[in-house]
Parts: structure tokens; C-alpha cells; sequence
């Protein structure tokens, strides 16, 4: 369990952290949002089963920790998408994890514990007071926890099927001869098993054209790369022995087995442990692929079903979620603005600085919005409308260091010296006002040390 805890303590605390603030999906990515009531709406079915989009709303902030603060609208998209992608995975595999391991309340019990300390509580039962403080429910919190215990758990037992055998510490060097007619390679395997030249037979009569020329040489190989008839066959032969025909989705295959050697993998030392690995990872891989080729996924949230059709090429049918998500929650700045970044890929641009209009009219505080606007109007060459958002994005930005740099570099595009020395003044005392709080933070450090 402290194994579990050491993998999966930052897990946690983004779990724990994203939970106390809100909303991070209807945020869109670029701000937080403080309506808690949204996450009870339906969002995602996974077989038949809801989604709680609290563990969307972690898989997204574990993943937005490797951008930049200010995203831009593109990449919180992305991250989107990324993040239900892995979220329907994530169900997958619970929903399997549930079935067939166990978490016991003694294990769980521990996990907490263990939190607890690692985050400087006396006790669990302060941990679960800070909790409650915060506004999250501590069952919700556990469920989470024991969710990931959970996952992996099913995952660890995948993976620990998977063994080492002989076969995986050597590579083969091959030949073979391709056919499509049956009959052709039994004549073909009687006449190599009599002894005329293999090499000779495979430049004459094989299909493959990769190896055709070479003799049917393949060189050397290990277990996993060639379709598994034909590595089931050729790793059950000796050097020097013929095998076949063996049917594959490519036709008939007859095998010589030319030289056998340990592999060897760049970079690692303890061959056989790297070997598990690779095969453990892939043995996992199967297993999800079949489950995922079973999964019903049924996207209730429109603003979902939008981005997923969005990544998917249908354009058209995303734009009709995209308005029907508006017409849901017309406050939601950030659907406009997805709906004109989608306008703008179909060549729509009046239709796109409307829904950027839109989408000030109804967050008129968040500087970001103008911004977005104002860069609209300069790709449509209004370059006068886009200096007036310019500025309004810079009267409200307050101590946004990014949004003064963007800013910065806009006025200096525009070639508009004096607005861009403002902005330069701007990020000048923000970068004064962050070195005083660093100094205040690290004296208060040293006083309490």
C-alpha cells in the first residue's frame, strides 16, 4: 500500500485540489468556474453506467499542468479532448476493475492515513475537517481513492499474467517463401525438404516483395514482431529446419530457420527485465483494445458531443452542438468562443467575430475575451477595432503578467510605441510587485525554520 501511496500521492493531491476549487470543464480551460450544481448534470455514459465528472475534471488538471498558464483557445481544446478520451478509458478499465479485484476498507483506511501525513495532518480526522471545509464530501474524496486503488490494482494483475520465456531471449533470423495458392507451397516445401536451394525458390516464386530479392531473408527478429501463426511456427523450429505452409492473412508461408541468437536491447542492461516489461505492456494493450472494441460511450453533454465531433472531421454537426450547448448555458463565455474558433476553420469569419462579440457580452471582466477578440479583428484586417480591444483587455488584465506580454507584442506588431511602453511598464511592476512577495515569503520561511 505505501508502494501505491509514493505512485500515486500527486494523484491524489490533484485530485484533492481540483475538487476544492470547481468545475474545470465547464471553465473551458482558462479560468475556473464557481457553479459546483454543473457537475451533477449527465455528461458521459460509459456501458450504460454515468461518469462523474469530478474525475474529468482531475484527469484535465493533471494534464493542463504541462501548459502554459494562458492557454490558447486550440490548446484547451485539445486538452479537452485528450482529457475525455482518457476519462472513457478510465471507466473502461474501473468498470472491469469492479468486477473482478477487491479494495478492503482496512486498505483504503490506510491509504488515507498515510495522506494524511505525507500532508502534514496530526490525523485522518483533521484531513477529513479540512476536507469538509472546503466544501468537498469526504465520501466523495474516498470513493475517488479507492477508485484509483481500483484501477491499479486491475492493471498491476494484467500485467502480472505476463511471463518470460525462453523463446522471448533470442531473435531469429529467417527465411521464408510467400504464396497465395496452397497447393503451390506444399509442391514448394516438398522440393526445399529435398534440397533445392531455399534462397533460389524464394527470389522465383515468393510474393513477398520486401524479401523476395533477398532470398526471403527477414534477418533477425524476436517473438511479438510477425503475425502470430508465423511466430508461433518459426520459434518452434531449430537452425537449419523447414516449416510450413502456414497460413496468414498474407497467404502461405514456408519457414527456414537460418541462425538464432540472444537479443540484445540498446540501452539496457538486465535484457530479460526490459523484455517483461515490453511484454507486460503489451499484453495490456491487447486487453484494452478489446475492451474498448466492446464499449458503448454515449456523450450527453452537448458541449462534449461538440468537441468529440469536432476531432472527428464532422465540422457541420459540431456546430449544431455548439449552439445547442448555448442555448443550454448561454453565460458560458467559452462556448462562444469555441464555436467561433470552429467558424473559423470552415471560413466563416463575420459569423466568428459575432460569437467573439458574444462571448464578451457575457464575461465582460475576463480580459482574455478581448484579447481573443481584438486578434480576430486583425485577421480580418479591422485593425482599429482590434487596438480598442487591445486596450479594454489591457485596462482590466490587473496583474496577468502573460496577457501584458501578448499585449506587449501585439503593440509592438502594430508598430504602436507608446501603447506598447505601457504594457512594458505593466509586466515592469507586476515583476516588482512577484520579486517583494517572493522576499516577504522567503523571510516569513526563515523566521519559522
Amino acid at each position: 500500500m505505501l508502494t501505491y501511496l509514493r505512485k500515486h500521492m500527486k494523484t491524489i493531491m490533484i485530485i484533492i485540489a481540483v475538487l476544492f476549487a470547481a468545475s474545470m470543464f465547464y471553465g473551458l480551460g482558462f479560468r475556473g468556474i464557481q457553479d459546483l450544481s454543473l457537475s451533477k448534470r449527465g455528461f458521459l455514459k460509459v456501458n450504460g453506467q454515468e461518469v462523474d465528472i469530478l474525475r474529468f475534471n482531475q484527469i484535465y488538471s493533471r494534464l493542463r499542468e504541462s501548459f502554459p498558464a494562458n492557454l490558447k483557445p486550440q490548446e484547451a481544446l485539445f486538452l479537452q479532448n485528450l482529457a475525455l478520451n482518457q476519462t472513457i478509458d478510465y471507466a473502461l478499465i474501473l468498470e472491469e476493475a469492479r468486477r473482478k479485484v477487491r479494495v478492503s476498507g482496512g486498505e483504503l483506511n490506510q491509504v488515507l492515513e498515510d495522506l494524511s501525513k505525507n500532508q502534514k495532518f496530526s490525523s485522518v480526522s483533521d484531513l477529513k475537517k479540512a476536507v469538509e471545509k472546503s466544501g468537498l464530501k469526504w465520501n466523495d474524496l474516498k470513493r475517488i481513492v479507492r477508485d484509483d486503488i481500483l484501477v491499479s490494482r486491475m492493471v498491476n494483475q494484467v500485467k502480472a499474467e505476463v511471463s518470460v520465456s525462453g523463446n522471448d531471449l533470442r531473435e531469429l533470423r529467417v527465411r521464408h517463401i510467400l504464396v497465395k495458392d496452397e497447393k503451390l507451397a506444399q509442391e514448394l516445401l516438398g522440393r526445399v525438404k529435398k534440397g533445392e536451394d531455399f534462397a533460389a525458390l524464394a527470389k522465383k516464386y515468393s510474393e513477398d516483395p520486401g524479401s523476395k530479392d533477398k532470398g526471403g531473408d527477414l534477418g533477425f527478429f524476436p517473438t511479438g514482431t510477425m503475425l502470430k501463426p508465423f511466430d508461433n511456427l518459426a520459434f518452434s523450429l531449430k537452425v537449419g529446419e523447414i516449416g510450413g505452409p502456414v497460413k496468414t492473412d498474407f497467404g502461405y508461408h514456408i519457414i527456414k530457420v537460418e541462425d538464432a541468437r540472444l537479443r540484445k536491447i540498446p540501452g539496457k542492461t538486465d535484457v530479460e527485465k526490459a523484455i517483461l516489461e515490453e511484454k507486460q505492456e503489451r499484453a495490456y494493450q491487447e486487453w484494452f483494445y478489446k475492451l474498448k472494441q466492446k464499449a458503448k460511450v454515449e456523450i450527453e453533454d452537448p458541449s462534449l458531443r461538440a468537441l468529440d465531433l469536432r476531432f472527428k472531421g464532422r465540422l457541420g454537426e459540431a456546430v449544431l452542438e455548439y449552439q445547442n450547448a448555448i442555448r443550454t448555458n448561454p453565460r458560458n463565455a467559452y462556448l462562444h468562443v469555441f464555436l467561433a474558433t470552429l467558424y473559423e476553420e470552415t471560413g466563416k469569419s463575420d459569423l466568428a467575430i459575432l460569437e467573439y462579440q458574444e462571448a464578451v457580452r457575457a464575461e465582460a471582466g475576463d480580459p482574455t475575451l478581448y484579447l481573443l477578440l481584438g486578434q480576430a479583428y486583425l485577421r480580418n484586417k479591422k485593425t482599429e477595432l482590434a487596438v480598442e480591444q487591445f486596450k479594454k483587455s489591457s485596462l482590466i488584465a490587473g496583474d496577468r503578467k502573460v496577457l501584458h506580454e501578448e499585449l506587449l507584442k501585439a503593440f509592438k506588431d502594430l508598430k504602436m510605441p507608446s501603447l506598447a511602453a505601457q504594457e512594458k511598464a505593466e509586466i515592469a511592476r507586476i515583476e516588482k510587485k512577484e520579486a517583494f512577495e517572493k522576499g516577504l515569503m522567503e523571510k516569513s520561511k526563515v523566521k519559522t525554520e
